[in-house]
């Protein structure tokens, strides 16, 4: 049996979950991160079950759900530390189309675990602009991103598995698996949104989205749900309000700009008649696959050398997932889902 060594690059929520996964399965590892990673921290960390455009469930919910509820619990015990918090998520209905949608998904027997009852009036809110209807989406609830990424490092740099460094590229040699002259089996790139930039990835189709979240207070505000039409409105552990998000494209500036502040004011001003103050800012870059599915998978070219990024807005529901399968994948044990291996791309992006 090999014995493997994998070297990880990059500390977010997906190298992260990698490490996890690893150490489960006694594999050695080891994370290099620049200690810079904006949207996992920022991330409001919201699950989601459904795609409220099309009022569809997200895609593989079914099988994400019930996975990230374990791993995180598990994570949860291991670190000994609180970053899952359920919580309900209520939708207000953004038109009599949707409304007609949801009483459809009512009546479907695929969509029991997710979707509930129209509230009646006498239950919703009084600040809630609510001229089609509401009901709740049953969730996991939300990850609090910032104390998931601290208590992780803390974990990682106690078990001597995370150092703070910016990776050199010109100290890797891809032929031996060498870095700074220490072999691995394996090196995996999860480098986030400065995905774009690495010189054996790059090639791929990044389209990289600019998000950004207020922090709001209110006393009006009910504090066991997140309101959710065109914006979401998510309390946090802190008793402050998380309001969000935005999408940017083109752009690698991780500074908040004014302009999604209003945005954001304007989006919340069709929400919710509750008063508010913004008390904070802040910006990260969702790191997204044009085909919004996450790139995994190996290089073309350079053997045991790996990618696993793009897992977009939605990466605290698929990281857990799909970390478990990265490794199986690894281990030589389970092909990847064609839909998220990066092989799709070859043809169109990389040049034999």
């Amino acid at each position: 049996m090999i014995i493997l060594s994998v070297l990880i690059v990059g500390g977010g929520l997906s190298g992260i979950c990698l490490g996890h996964t690893l150490e489960q399965q006694n594999i050695d590892f080891k994370i290099i991160d620049c200690n810079q990673n904006h949207s996992s921290k920022v991330a409001a960390g919201m699950i989601n079950p459904m795609t409220f455009r099309r009022m569809i469930k997200s895609w593989k919910a079914d099988e994400l759900i019930p996975f990230l509820n374990q791993f995180y619990a598990q994570v949860e015990e291991k670190i000994e530390e609180k970053f899952l918090f359920p919580i309900r998520l209520r939708r207000a209905f953004a038109s009599e189309h949707e409304r007609a949608l949801w009483i459809e998904r009512l009546n479907n027997p695929q969509y029991a675990n997710f979707v509930n009852p129209i509230e009646r009036s006498e239950t919703t809110p009084n600040y809630l602009k609510d001229n089609f209807g509401n009901a709740f989406i049953s969730t996991p609830g939300y990850i609090d991103a910032k104390t998931f990424m601290e208590a992780n490092h803390r974990y990682f740099i106690q078990k001597d598995c995370l150092q703070y460094d910016n990776f050199d590229y010109s100290a890797l040699d891809v032929e031996n698996k060498t870095y700074d002259s220490k072999a691995y089996t394996q090196l995996v790139f999860a480098e986030g949104f400065q995905g774009e930039d690495n010189p054996f990835f790059g090639y791929l189709p990044f389209k990289n989205a600019k998000g950004e979240v207020l922090t709001i207070n209110s006393s009006d505000f009910r504090e066991d749900e997140i309101l959710n039409r065109k914006c979401f409105v998510l309390p946090t552990k802190n008793g402050d309000f998380k309001l969000g998000s935005t999408y940017a494209w083109d752009t690698k500036s991780t500074e908040p700009t004014q302009g999604a502040r209003e945005a954001l004011l304007e989006r919340y001003e069709g929400l919710s008649t509750a008063i508010i103050e913004v008390v904070g800012h802040e910006a990260g870059i969702r790191p997204t696959a044009a085909d919004r599915r996450p790139m995994l998978g190996e290089h073309p070219q350079y053997k045991d050398l790996f990618i696993f990024n793009g897992l977009g807005a939605k990466g605290y529901m698929l990281a857990p997932y799909f970390a478990d399968a990265f490794v199986k994948y690894l281990m030589g044990k389970a092909p990847l889902d064609k839909e998220v291996d990066i092989q799709r791309f070859y043809k169109k992006h990389f040049k034999k």
